[in-house]
């Protein structure tokens, strides 16, 4: 019996995540207007959420962005100048 729930659980489970992988691409019928407003609206609610968790955790975040930053420098063709003065926090 216990076996039988669990197989319809994870059946279900599976069922979900081929519907959800294999449903309409939301941006296929989009307007140029409405892609670059959902853009927009995606990238306000990233900075939301970036500015709450500077206000929790602010040295998590100071590390995130200096490690950001470092992986952005590590991506420099070698022979490119430095930053004349780092990031500012």
């Amino acid at each position: 019996m216990v076996t039988a729930v669990i197989l319809v659980v994870v059946l279900a489970v599976v069922a979900l995540i081929v519907g959800f992988t294999t449903g309409k691409d939301r941006y296929a019928e989009m307007t140029e207007e409405e892609f670059e407003a959902e853009a927009k609206r995606s990238s306000l609610l990233g900075a939301a959420v970036m500015g709450l968790q500077k206000v929790l955790e602010p040295k998590r975040v100071e590390y995130i962005l200096q490690r950001d930053n470092r992986v952005e420098g590590d991506s420099a063709e070698a022979g490119d100048r430095p930053p004349d003065k780092p990031p500012a926090p």
